[in-house]
């Protein structure tokens, strides 16, 4: 019985890895240096985006997700439209309420995070530190239930935003979800009535 020996095969194993190798890694290498380049230059252009956002105090945030306040529900996510448009001249809030409500309100049927507020008080705060780009806090008044509202926005580089608000006689609710530039024309597709 002949036997091969197995140092020959493992000879010519290792000559091709060193005539192979250095040739495909400068190769994969180049890929991924090109990957993150275009990556680093996506990230910059949102961040120069969300820049221009909050210096426009014009945007508009559309939440994925609530964190809700009923026992066994922690969160639910959003699938149908809801939306926050904030402009210097007026706020537009269209959002689905999970809580309990402590006083009696002009439609019960629907959520009381869902007014328009004109003339909001826009306060832009940055932070230097880390990913995160600011803060953005929003005092509004509806008038027709005589509600006020603080809307505190936590927003990152990445355009991701968390949104929390407190509504008089009202849980707070947090909402996480993106924010965009707020598109020409009205403020919002579902625009609660203003009276």
């Amino acid at each position: 019985m002949k036997t091969r020996s197995f140092f020959p095969t493992l000879l010519l194993g290792l000559l091709f890895v060193l005539l192979v190798l250095p040739h495909a890694l400068p190769a994969s290498a180049g890929r991924n240096n090109d990957r993150k380049t275009r990556r680093a230059e996506q990230a910059a252009a949102t961040a120069r985006s969300v820049d221009s956002i909050l210096r426009s105090e014009r945007f508009l945030f559309v939440p994925n997700r609530v964190v809700t306040q009923i026992t066994g529900i922690p969160y639910a996510n959003l699938n149908t439209y809801y939306e926050v448009a904030v402009t210097p001249d007026s706020l537009v809030c269209s959002l689905p309420y999970y809580g309990y409500v402590y006083n009696t309100i002009y439609n019960p049927d629907r959520s009381p995070f869902f007014f328009t507020a004109p003339d909001p008080a826009i306060r832009v705060e940055n932070l230097p530190a880390g990913k995160q780009k600011g803060w953005i806090v929003i005092g509004a008044h509806e008038r027709s239930n005589h509600r006020s509202y603080i809307l505190t926005f936590e927003i990152f580089d990445t355009g991701e935003t968390s949104l929390t608000i407190q509504g008089s006689g009202t849980q707070h609710l947090q909402f996480l979800g993106t924010l965009q530039p707020l598109p020409a024309g009205e403020p919002a597709a579902n625009r609660p009535e203003s009276r």
